[in-house]
């Protein structure tokens, strides 16, 4: 099933138009058939009023044979198949209208009516002729008369057709009209979807979120309490997957550490040295492991980013390594970081401390806001990494840098965080000739729109 065929909105848009074709369809049959009915009724009404004119000038000669004294205003009497006949019989002869010329009228297959009454036969010409009857007695010895007026049906027909053709053209604009406004129906109706969606939104990037029912319409009540429940559920799974990662980084740490004085009773230098040096790998990604359960990132919160940033420099500017680098800060004061203050701490301490490592003179933080995107850079003027080992340095358990007291991980665990807090880390040449790491937020709630030039 295509993406499209699975909207929701676009189901709503096409069961609208259907519904809405359907329903007037059905109206142009209707309003057709009651529009001949009409008509017909018309024609009838008609058809006696010229009986009634005929009764009037009907006398009978002195043989009883019916005689029309004078001529009916209509000139279509006159002109033969016309399509509109007069016809009076009786017992001694019977009278017709010129119209009628050579054509055979038809009998009468009703009883014979005493008032006006409407029929349809086949005509002297025409495949359906209306008609309406009574019988008279001009003369009250004299014998009744059957007076019959009839016209061909296909002018009723023809009037339908146009009435139809035309209701047609009004009914599709109707149809179009109602399906717009059904798409402007539906484009409201679901608007209370797209805030649902920028509340999960935020509940990805936080696990403390949960959905309000109250904030949104009572039918997606249920799903809102399936989302909290989930919600739940995932946080609660998380907790205890970070406290069985403490428990079982805390079990290891004194392990390792009587592994450690075990290993410096060893008589062999070279063996010593090497077991050492493992433990130390080992002992550093317990720790590792322990800052990451306590620091809990699927919890994201907000922090200023220009006060970590200066109390990370006051450190690490004591530091052997940092005493001789220039730290150029270019973050606006009001910078928020969609990151709680430990995150950010353990986020920009491992970047700025390999940036202090690597740098031999400059390293440069700044940070731009555009919109809704929040990008943060740190870049140093050392020697960088090239396009293989900017993939390498992020995966887990690479080690680039083979000083001892590294392990490898601090680039990935900031990955982690980043990710966590709904951002990317990207490795990028630097400006100033090293490496840039460039971290990127988009749709940062809360945060100031700000920029500064790099």
């Amino acid at each position: 099933m295509s993406m499209r065929s699975r909207s929701l909105k676009v189901r709503l848009f096409a069961l609208a138009a259907l519904w809405n074709g359907l329903a007037l369809g059905f109206s142009w049959v209707a309003l057709s058939l009651l529009f001949e009915r009409h008509t017909e009724r018309q024609v009838t009404a008609e058809l006696i009023r010229q009986g009634e004119a005929l009764v009037a000038g009907i006398s009978l000669d002195a043989a009883g044979k019916p005689v029309m004294a004078q001529t009916l205003h209509d000139p279509r009497f006159s002109r033969p198949a016309s399509g509109l006949y007069w016809y009076v019989s009786g017992s001694k002869g019977s009278a017709r209208s010129r119209s009628l010329w050579d054509g055979s009228w038809p009998a009468l297959t009703l009883a014979r009516p005493k008032t006006w009454e409407s029929t349809t036969s086949k005509g002297p010409f025409e495949p359906t002729l209306l008609r309406v009857a009574r019988t008279i007695r001009p003369d009250a010895s004299g014998p009744e008369l059957l007076v019959e007026v009839g016209q061909d049906h296909a002018v009723i027909n023809q009037a339908r057709w146009d009435f139809a053709r035309e209701l047609a053209l009004f009914l599709f604009l109707l149809w179009s009209v109602l399906t717009l406004a059904s798409v402007v129906q539906v484009a409201q109706g679901l608007k209370p979807l797209t805030g649902l969606r920028a509340r999960l939104t935020g509940l990805k990037a936080d696990a403390k979120v949960r959905l309000d029912a109250g904030e949104h319409p009572q039918e997606v009540g249920p799903l809102i309490q399936a989302i909290n429940e989930l919600a739940d559920s995932r946080s609660g799974d998380m907790a205890r997957a970070r406290d069985r990662a403490r428990d079982l980084a805390h079990a290891l740490k004194t392990p390792l550490t009587a592994l450690k004085m075990q290993v410096g009773d060893l008589g062999d230098t070279k063996i010593q040295s090497a077991l050492q040096e493992s433990v130390s790998v080992l002992n550093i990604a317990v720790q590792a492991e322990l800052a990451r359960a306590q620091l809990a990132p699927d919890s994201r919160g907000m922090c200023l980013l220009l006060p970590v940033i200066e109390r990370l420099v006051r450190v690490l500017g004591r530091t052997p390594a940092g005493a001789t680098k220039c730290f150029d800060l270019a973050v606006p004061d009001m910078c928020n970081l969609p990151l709680s203050e430990d995150s950010a701490f353990e986020v920009f301490g491992a970047l700025l401390d390999n940036a202090t490592r690597h740098a031999k003179h400059r390293i440069k933080v700044h940070a731009v806001q555009d919109a809704d995107t929040l990008t943060v850079s740190v870049e140093d003027d050392g020697l960088g990494l090239s396009e293989g080992q900017s993939r390498m340095a992020v995966e887990r358990g690479v080690r680039l840098d083979q000083a001892v007291g590294t392990q490898g991980l601090g680039l990935t665990i900031t990955r982690d965080l980043i990710t966590a807090s709904g951002g990317s880390l990207a490795l990028e040449p630097s400006a100033l000739g090293g490496l840039a790491v460039r971290l990127t937020w988009a749709e940062v709630q809360g945060a100031h729109r700000v920029s500064l030039d790099s």
